[in-house]
């Protein structure tokens, strides 16, 4: 009877077999974790960016006095040549 020879891989099986489980992996990756991300990032991406922290110092220079309520710290002068230059821009459109 004839022996029969083992067929030696090398290399080139370990590196199929690793490039296979990757792709593998992969595909898991995508198909399981993927979905969970992408909502967690949707709910998450409606308060980016983040309010910067109020100051609780009674010490600090009085900057927000003229916002007005609008975040803008403009004086009613600025206010009304703002306003002015909006008016204009949208008439001409």
């Amino acid at each position: 009877m004839a022996k029969r020879r083992k067929r030696k891989r090398g290399k080139a099986g370990w590196l199929m077999i690793v490039a296979i489980a990757l792709i593998i992996a992969g595909f898991m990756a995508r198909r399981l974790m993927m979905p969970p991300a992408v909502r967690y990032l949707a709910h998450h991406s409606e308060n980016y960016p983040a309010a910067p922290p109020q100051a609780d110092n009674d010490h600090a220079p009085a900057a927000h006095s003229n916002d007005n309520g609008t975040g803008e710290h403009l004086t009613d002068s600025d206010r009304r040549a703002l306003d002015e230059v909006i008016r204009r821009k949208t008439e001409s459109h």
